[in-house]
């Protein structure tokens, strides 16, 4: 939207959809929001926001070549982040949001993008295709708004103002836009990479200070974990994370792989898996496996007929069609594609017991 004012209230009849992707900003009539105090008592006027603390950015101008699906064109485009802007929770006030992102920071992120093809581009399509990220491959969570009353004078704090940064719906030859993306990180989390993604590869720029944190295990440290067998029975493991390489050129030929997949990255990602439990186990742990990468996406294992075979050569499993014993260990390699211009940072293996956590570990 183009032109939209809005104003925050604080009677919290604001709210999130879904995954935290839309959200409705009410707006009254001008003059300053008031906050209905929890025991009815006298109402209080909401703090003006702060303008939120800058971050330090690569924001060197790439090239990208924008397919639109709609008439499957391609475009020329370049683009970068012009800025990032860590927010506070505070900006949100007058916004009731979903449980899964409530305490979570925004962060206001401003891109830039030009056509520089012959023809017109749907640049509120391409905008979408930028992330940020944090440096475990955990990808922020965007959050669009918009006014509950067109009418309304504009509020001056970083989420109203972000709002209102809107590139066009489309871009003509030569034309430049800017916009400005809510995203909503944990309270504790740095990002680390702002990243632009479409079916040409992935750019990627560094975002100053960005760390892991905690929770990261180091490559290769084993880890206790239950798993739920085929017949509802916790069994104990023990998952080592062995090797995570990057296969050949030619490491998957032979495949009926599609165009994407063909200019994928392959990596081979290989873990270990023993039965600490008292009965056979069968071994598809590996489904559980997923890779993260810089830019915050999460790759799946690839699903590979390999009919008379244990996998691609260089990426074969110890046991792929027997039981595990108890007390015996079973080695399981995955195949996953990376898209050119990415790359893995973490592994994570999420555990089929109820109630258990996923235990992420650091690529080396």
């Amino acid at each position: 939207m183009t032109g939209v004012t809005v104003q925050r209230v604080s009677r919290r009849t604001s709210a999130i959809a879904g995954a935290g992707v839309l959200a409705l900003l009410l707006a009254g009539c001008g003059g300053p929001a008031i906050s209905e105090g929890a025991s009815g008592g006298k109402p209080e006027t909401d703090k003006a926001a702060s303008a939120g603390t800058p971050l330090t950015l690569d924001t060197t101008p790439r090239r990208a070549g924008y397919t639109d699906r709609d008439d499957d064109k391609a475009h020329k485009l370049t683009l970068h982040p012009a800025g990032l802007k860590r927010g506070s929770v505070d900006d949100l006030k007058g916004v009731r949001l979903d449980d899964d992102v409530q305490g979570m920071v925004p962060h206001y992120l401003t891109v830039s993008i030009t056509n520089t093809g012959s023809g017109t581009v749907k640049s509120a399509l391409a905008v979408r295709n930028f992330r940020l990220a944090l440096a475990d491959g955990t990808a922020g969570r965007p959050v669009s708004f918009f006014a509950g009353n067109p009418l309304a004078s504009p509020g001056a704090g970083p989420l109203e103002t972000c709002n209102r940064t809107k590139a066009p719906s489309t871009l003509t030859a030569g034309q430049a836009a800017t916009e400005c993306r809510v995203v909503m990180l944990p309270q504790d989390a740095k990002p680390a990479a702002v990243s632009y993604a479409d079916e040409s590869g992935t750019r990627i720029w560094k975002v100053e200070g960005g760390d892991l944190g905690g929770g990261v295990l180091p490559a290769g440290k084993p880890a206790e974990v239950t798993w739920k067998d085929t017949r509802g029975r916790d069994v104990p493991l023990t998952v080592t994370p062995k090797r995570v390489r990057r296969a050949g050129a030619d490491a998957l030929a032979g495949y009926d792989l599609n165009a994407r997949q063909k200019a994928a990255t392959a990596y081979f990602v290989t873990l270990e898996y023993r039965n600490n439990g008292t009965s056979k186990l069968y071994p598809g742990m590996d489904k559980a496996v997923v890779l993260r990468t810089e830019s915050g996406g999460t790759v799946p294992r690839l699903t590979l007929i390999a009919i008379g075979s244990n996998g691609p050569k260089g990426c074969e499993s110890s046991v792929p069609y027997g039981m595990v014993k108890p007390g015996k260990s079973v080695r399981q390699c995955g195949v996953y594609l990376v898209s050119r211009g990415d790359r893995p940072v973490t592994v994570t293996f999420s555990p089929t017991a109820e109630g258990a956590e996923p235990v992420t570990w650091k690529v080396s």
